[in-house]
């Protein structure tokens, strides 16, 4: 997956391990590569008193690396938090030349001090160059817990993203060689920590994006090794603080509109990410408002009837106004997206009418399906009925609807919602439930014509009355069968339709306490379950001995010689007087699992329990019950009564930001569904179709149009306007100069932030200006 400047990003299908240095590499090729230059000399041409910086900067000369760089090199405009133009980047700037380890300038000078470092950025230097090791200048200067440098390279348009990716690489090896290394070296998360220590994503370009690129690596890392969970979480929670913090700084809803969807969506990223907190934000919750109610916002009522009245005539409309555009506006020269039948699409594609769409599409099939559970049965209900009919074209529709938001969505976002399997499932019911009657009515027909073609030859015959007797039960065995599936299908979609209750506040807020606490009793399920089955195997050996023992009996009164005369009822009746009876509840194995599950609840009747003549067993089965009734009821469902109540506390508490969150899916799910009900979808799709390839044309002809450049533009500048809001605020925060208790490295440090904080007041008032 690549973004629009052509960088490579990570993705989630990428296996950890060997492909780390490509991603390394992959992440600041773009500015590391120049263009080649017809007439420039090459390397080989040029002094070989170049090599001589390499010396120069181990010595720790700075003075020399700078007279050497004046005379072999050139200063550069370095814009702050982008850095110099991609030309300087080239190996045949002095600054970027590279030794036999593919080790330039600013890498040995790294090594050194920040000092040296800085005079290496001056003269061009690429702060994103690797080596053979895919070691980039930020990667070793966290190595090295050297903050200045991180914060000098960072400035000169460090890739913070590709530093991070660098230094957790020790936990990205699979291969055997790899792991021997990494187990030797060890891994360390505190470089990581430097790196990223005092709001780094604030010098970057734009630190809402570094952030959230940052903690996608991580939040992968952690998921798989987990050893390092607590110091990775904590990571996770600093850049969550601070998005969410800098977005606050934005002093009008136009500047968090600007940084937030101008050029990248990174409100469309916090979403995919599960960022909670930051979709939360008043500004975010803006943004999601007005995208959900699309024209539809700021209307009064006489507004709100004539978005009513396009929208219930729309089916109609479309084919008249596409018509229209095709004869009559291409041959006046009206580009598409100026069309009228482009502003009805427009319009119907708002996700709330969207939303309202599929909650009348949801509760027309609920009504057609109820309708076909209550249709009333009898003879010949293995025929096909009208309101099955109409169910049938339902679940047609449905298909092409799922498999429209599945073309749309991609597989990755489509298996990532839940209702979308509730929707699977009702569908595979319903396809099921209609080949099963198809065969069934098929396999009829077929007898009904052989009971026709020998009914009179057979008219006295009661064998033949019988089997037709036998056969047109079974065929009603079969349509009940069907209908079972219909009911299962009905109780399934009376279900589904609570995921329109997330557009709520209210009921929204317990459907999302709901999913939580179902989690948990799932989870609790299969501890009992566990619990169940062992109990269960105890309990049915006990019963499989007995029944051999029964069977054993019964084989010696068989096979034992009776002398004459012996009464012929008597071995049966010594047989039974010996035979053991065992108890109803554990005659088979599914008895015993069926009435040890009742017997959590307490519905079990103990006194069945005791087997006449064996008491050891009837001692050894009760022992089992109470070890059951200990675990299960005691500890196992007072544990899930805690376990909900402190479940249900939580969603409460985050109530609000949960909502929120739920509603802002709820925008991402419908911005890609489709605008009309089930009678008119079918027909209309290739309307969809044709509206979206031209959709997607026109937004590929203004990305052409567009060019990215790499110098600062007016996003930047606000970026760089609100950095300075954050932190002058961090500063003020921290000011604390009446404290008494002082020392003087404190007291220094204040007088510091004094001065920063005049400076960027004044930056701050300049730009408000």
């Amino acid at each position: 997956m690549a973004d629009k400047n052509g960088t490579k990003l990570l993705d989630t299908e990428t296996p950890p391990g060997d492909e780390v240095e490509n991603i390394v590499a992959d992440l600041v090729t773009p500015l590391r590569v120049a263009p080649k230059l017809d007439g420039l000399p090459t390397v080989s041409d040029l002094d070989k008193g170049y090599e001589k910086i390499f010396t120069l900067i181990e010595s720790g000369d700075h003075a020399a690396v700078e007279k050497f760089l004046e005379e072999r090199g050139h200063l550069v405009k370095i814009t702050p938090k982008i850095g110099c133009s991609p030309i300087h980047y080239s190996t045949l700037n002095v600054a970027n030349t590279e030794n036999e380890n593919e080790d330039s300038p600013l890498i040995k000078a790294v090594k050194v001090d920040c000092k040296m470092a800085e005079i290496i950025i001056k003269y061009g230097g690429n702060p994103n160059h690797t080596n053979k090791d895919r070691d980039t200048p930020l990667s070793i200067a966290a190595n090295r817990l050297d903050k200045d440098t991180i914060d000098a390279l960072l400035r000169a348009g460090g890739n913070l993203r590709a530093a991070a990716v660098k230094l957790t690489s020790a936990l990205r090896y699979v291969s055997e060689k790899q792991l021997k290394a990494s187990k030797e070296t060890g891994f360390s998360v505190r470089p990581l920590t430097v790196l990223l220590a005092d709001d780094a994503y604030l010098k970057c370009r734009d630190p809402i994006k570094a952030a959230f690129d940052v903690c996608k690596d991580i939040r992968r890392i952690k998921d798989v090794r987990h050893e390092f969970e607590i110091e990775f979480d904590l990571l996770l929670k600093d850049a969550d603080l601070f998005t969410y913090k800098f977005l606050n700084n934005c002093d009008k809803m136009f500047e968090a509109r600007e940084i937030l969807i101008s050029s990248t969506n990174l409100l469309r990223s916090a979403i995919d990410a599960r960022r909670k907190r930051f979709v939360s934000h008043p500004f975010c919750q803006q943004i999601i408002n007005e995208r959900w109610l699309g024209e539809t916002a700021n209307t009064l009522l006489f507004g709100k009837t004539k978005i009513a009245v396009k929208y219930f005539t729309s089916p109609i409309m479309l084919p008249l106004l596409l018509l229209k555009f095709l004869l009559i506006d291409v041959c006046r020269g009206i580009p598409f997206m100026e069309s009228s039948f482009s502003d009805l699409m427009r319009l119907l594609f708002t996700p709330c009418l969207c939303f309202a769409t599929d909650a009348i599409n949801y509760l027309g099939f609920l009504a057609v399906m109820i309708s076909t559970c209550l249709v009333e049965f009898g003879v010949g209900t293995y025929d096909v009925t009208t309101i099955e009919y109409v169910l049938y074209y339902c679940v047609f529709a449905r298909i092409l609807i799922e498999a429209d938001l599945l073309i749309q969505q991609g597989w990755k976002r489509y298996v990532r919602n839940f209702w979308n399997y509730v929707d699977i499932i009702i569908i595979a019911l319903l396809v099921a439930a209609a080949i099963y009657k198809g065969f069934v009515k098929y396999i009829v027909d077929l007898q009904e014509e052989n009971y026709d073609k020998y009914e009179d030859y057979y008219a006295d015959n009661v064998t033949y009355y019988s089997t037709v007797e036998t056969t047109l039960i079974n065929q009603h065995r079969n349509s009940m069968n069907v209908n079972y599936i219909y009911a299962v299908a009905e109780f399934i979609l009376t279900i589904r339709l609570m995921s329109l209750f997330e557009a709520s506040k209210s009921l929204g807020t317990m459907l999302i306490a709901l999913k939580y606490l179902v989690a948990d009793v799932i989870k609790f399920g299969v501890i009992l379950l566990i619990v169940v089955v062992g109990t269960s195997v105890s309990i049915y050996s006990m019963t499989i001995a007995l029944n051999e023992w029964n069977i054993e009996l019964k084989e010696i009164h068989e096979d034992f010689d009776w002398p004459e005369g012996y009464p012929q009822n008597l071995p049966d009746a010594r047989n039974e007087t010996l035979k053991i009876k065992i108890p109803e509840v554990f005659a088979t194995f599914t008895d015993t699992i069926r009435n040890i599950l009742w017997g959590t609840f307490g519905l079990l009747d103990v006194v069945n329990l005791k087997i006449e003549g064996e008491q050891p067993t009837t001692d050894f089965i009760n022992v089992m019950m109470i070890l059951y009734v200990l675990l299960s009821c005691v500890l196992l469902l007072n544990m899930l009564i805690g376990i909900l109540s402190s479940t249900f506390d939580t969603v409460k508490e985050n109530c609000d930001i949960e909502w929120k969150f739920a509603r802002s899916q709820l925008l991402k799910e419908y911005s890609s569904a489709q605008p009309f009900l089930f009678p008119f979808f079918p027909i209309l799709f290739p309307f969809i179709i044709w509206y979206r390839a031209k959709l997607t044309e026109e937004q590929k002809k203004k990305i052409e149009k567009g060019t990215i450049l790499s110098e600062e533009s007016e996003r930047d500048k606000l970026i760089s306007a609100v950095s300075d809001r954050y932190l002058y605020g961090n500063l003020v925060r921290d000011d604390n100069p009446d404290s008494e208790n002082q020392s003087f490295e404190t007291k220094m440090k204040f007088k510091k932030q004094k001065a920063v904080l005049l400076q960027i007041a004044a930056r701050i008032k300049s730009k408000r200006k």
